[in-house]
């Protein structure tokens, strides 16, 4: 606002400048009329510059000229019927035109004008009819059709009997600041908006940690109890309903986690019009009556690198969140596949988006579509305009979490009662993908054996039911809440175990210290580390550290068993 109010304020003093200099104008044009003078001195930049008085009329358009020359921003002078009765030579420039070839005629052959609102025209005829005087800005659309910002300071020109005789225009073209203050404020809105997420990201993200250590227990405890019962009794409903409970709050903590961005994500060359067949087919098994699905792939979509399951729950959520959309009346849903390729001269429809080759994505509905209001907040974790109980309001945050850890870019087109349009842009690959290894899934676990297992957790229920769990799989567990007395039990010799099994993100010590002083220490000990915060970088730290295994939290208890398994009986030379 600073900026745009000193720009205005220059208008204003080089308007009043123009009046005074171009009144000097007449009052020396008068003196050469009257023959008081035979000869003028201006000064120019180039020093004084000598004018003779041959020709009256040309010396006093050279005069007037030669003045309105120096002046940067474009002048325009009109007398009453709109005529073109003067332009400099920063108008020229500006407008793409030549004096001789404009001069009398009308101004709208030049520029059409293009206001923001209907009454701003109105609003500044009725300041020049009132004052005499307006500045502001609006759009000038030039005769090859390019429109520019300008801002404008417009007077009233008046005869020597004070008749309305024209206008004085000085217009700036400030198409470049323009789009200055729009990128600086879109960054600044992208910045707070990042902040915004990160923060929530970081909440949520600590919140899905201590919720997997309670699911982590109760799916313990169920597997335990139901173990435990007999095999015709009762209770074994209400415990496969607590697990059936338990696996949609991990679903749920997951979405969670893929929103903060601490999923575990397994990349590899994925065919977008594959993921695309195989989401189309669930969502219309889901349709209402009335709904309806059309897909079109083109054949040239490029692959793309990223996680199989994460890419297939993006079409799935935008394709449920269209079907909302349209909340159970007739439509259709649009799901288009194609490549695309943006070069440096490519208009983009974001700026993120850097030039290269994209897969793109796009997903349309005809439903009752959002303002600008909605579309501001659609990707905020827990935001829904569904009524309470129809909806978590992660979907749309989750599709958002996982286009930016793809690199990807997601944009949305959307007015009330127009329907949505969602864009997912995918960084293109050409790589070939290589098949990932066979593992050998784990049998019937073999017996512990007696071996020895020190687990340490700092959550004292997920440590005592984890203890329960493998001393059942016939090994000897030591847990320990105290990271340090744990260490230092194994270091020190007092205890001699065979396995250590820890969390990762633990108050103190993390697991990652632990297993690194291990590694020093007693180079043979295998560890296996558990969190609930895997990602690519913790797997890569891990591996340094010496961690044999790394299982995701709410670990499932045959993944840890396999994990167990893995270290005492390598796939191969099982023993049962």
């Amino acid at each position: 606002m600073r900026a745009k109010a000193a720009s205005a304020a220059t208008l204003l003093a080089q308007n009043a400048e123009l009046h005074a200099r171009l009144e000097a104008a007449e009052e020396t044009l008068q003196a050469i009329r009257s023959g008081a003078v035979d000869a003028l001195v201006v000064e120019t930049d180039a020093g004084p510059k000598i004018f003779r008085l041959e020709g009256l009329d040309a010396e006093s358009s050279r005069f007037r000229g030669e003045i309105l020359a120096q002046v940067s921003d474009a002048v325009i002078t009109i007398d009453n019927d709109q005529r073109v009765t003067f332009l400099n030579a920063a108008a020229e420039r500006q407008y793409g035109v030549t004096a001789p070839n404009v001069l009398g005629r009308r101004l709208s052959e030049i520029f059409q004008y293009r206001w923001q609102r209907p009454e701003d025209e109105a609003a500044a005829l009725t300041a020049l009819r009132e004052t005499g005087f307006w500045c502001g800005e609006n759009v000038h659309v030039k005769r090859s059709g390019e429109a520019i910002n300008v801002e404008s300071s417009v007077s009233q020109l008046r005869a020597e009997d004070e008749t309305f005789s024209g206008l004085l225009a000085v217009i700036r073209d400030i198409t470049g600041r323009k789009r200055a203050e729009q990128e600086h404020a879109r960054l600044e809105a992208q910045l707070r908006e990042s902040q915004k997420l990160e923060a929530i990201g970081t909440l949520a993200g600590g919140v899905a940690h201590d919720f997997n250590n309670i699911l982590g227990t109760i799916l313990i405890n169920a597997e335990l109890a139901r173990q435990d019962a007999s095999y015709n009794s009762q209770a074994l409903v209400s415990l496969t309903e607590i697990e059936k409970a338990s696996h949609r709050a991990r679903d749920l903590v997951q979405q969670i986690l893929t929103f903060s961005r601490r999923q575990v994500t397994s990349h590899q060359v994925v065919s977008i019009p594959s993921i695309v067949t195989e989401s189309v087919r669930l969502l219309r098994a889901g349709l209402l009556g009335g709904m309806r699905i059309e897909c079109y792939c083109a054949a040239d979509t490029p692959s793309v690198l990223g996680d199989l399951t994460q890419l297939t729950q993006v079409l799935l959520n935008l394709g449920v969140n269209a079907a909302q959309a349209m909340e159970g009346w007739p439509g259709t849903i649009e799901i288009r596949v194609e490549g695309v390729m943006f070069d440096e001269s490519s208009a983009r429809p974001d700026p993120a988006l850097r030039p290269g080759h994209y897969a793109r994505i796009v997903v349309s509905d005809t439903g009752h579509g959002m303002d600008a209001a909605t579309r501001r907040r659609i990707f905020e974790p827990f935001f829904t305009t569904r009524p309470s109980g129809k909806g978590t309001g992660l979907g749309l945050c989750v599709v958002h979490g996982i286009v930016q850890a793809h690199a990807g870019v997601i944009v949305v087109h959307s007015e009330p009662d127009k329907g949505s349009t969602f864009e997912v842009y995918l960084p293109s690959t050409n790589d070939l993908a290589a098949a990932p290894d066979p593992i050998e899934k784990a049998g019937q676990a073999a017996e512990g054996r007696g071996r020895h297992v020190l687990y340490i957790d700092d959550d004292q229920a997920q440590l005592f039911a984890s203890k329960r769990m493998i001393e059942r799989w016939g090994y000897r567990v030591s847990a320990y809440f105290e990271q340090r007395e744990a260490l230092d039990a194994v270091l020190s010799g007092r205890i001699r175990v065979d396995l250590v099994v820890t969390d990762f993100n633990m108050p103190g010590m993390s697991g990652l210290e632990i297993a690194r002083a291990i590694r020093d220490a007693l180079p043979d000990l295998p560890v296996i580390l558990i969190s609930g915060y895997v990602n690519e970088e913790l797997r890569a730290q891990a591996a340094a550290a010496g961690v044999r295994d790394l299982i995701a939290k709410p670990q499932d208890l045959e993944e840890l068993r396999d994990a167990v398994q893995n270290i005492f009986y390598p796939p191969g030379k099982r023993l049962g």
